[in-house]
């Protein structure tokens, strides 16, 4: 696990590529070690991903028919978090060489891994509307403006990291969205837990 200092480091390394700053690479570790440990960011993720679990079920999220429990529904949420998250960067390894981003998919995985962490993390406000204040047609309109946020900030990360290639950029945050979307809904079918 990375320190403290490492992750607000690296926290601030995908925040500088968010904001059309090239240099945030700088404050990436891409060597292999930090390649690896930028899975780590999952585990860092964590705390807000709980808390968009525990916003969604107070929020009017329905349990699945039956008698299942806290651990299932909780459960289901966290393998389709972490199959979201891991899917993508599998795709990503797979079709590296054959499109020619041998060189560029590790500071690709690197500055997202670490980018998803920073956006799990800098989401918690509405999370915390949800658990507060419930669902409604305010909260929908704030949820659609944090996910053209999230994706729009996803986005700018992928075209910084990849040296301004906007096709690429695009492809890669359509794919991971499909992905993801994929992923939940594989949970969904084989848990009977509504996620979305």
């Amino acid at each position: 696990m990375p320190s403290f200092a490492d992750v607000v480091r690296y926290f601030s390394g995908a925040l500088l590529l968010m904001t059309g700053k090239t240099e945030g690479l700088k404050r990436l570790d891409l060597s292999a070690d930090g390649f690896w440990q930028s899975f780590a960011a999952i585990v860092i993720a964590l705390p807000p991903l709980a808390l968009s679990w525990l916003a969604y079920e107070a929020g009017g999220g329905h349990a699945p028919a039956g008698d299942a429990n806290g651990v299932i529904v909780y459960g289901a949420h966290a393998f389709a978090d972490a199959l979201a998250w891991l899917l993508p960067v599998l795709i990503l390894m797979i079709v590296a060489r054959p499109i020619g981003y041998s060189k560029k998919i590790v500071p690709l995985v690197v500055a997202t891994n670490w980018g998803g962490a920073l956006l799990a993390w800098a989401v918690i406000p509405y999370w915390l509307i949800i658990i507060l204040f419930g669902t409604g047609e305010g909260t929908a309109f704030i949820g659609l403006l944090v996910t053209i946020v999230t994706v729009t900030a996803t986005m700018r990360l992928i075209y910084f990291t990849l040296g301004k290639d906007f096709a690429a950029a695009v492809a890669i945050t359509v794919m991971m969205i499909v992905a993801s979307l994929m992923s939940y809904g594989a949970v969904m079918d084989v848990t009977g837990v509504p996620l979305v």
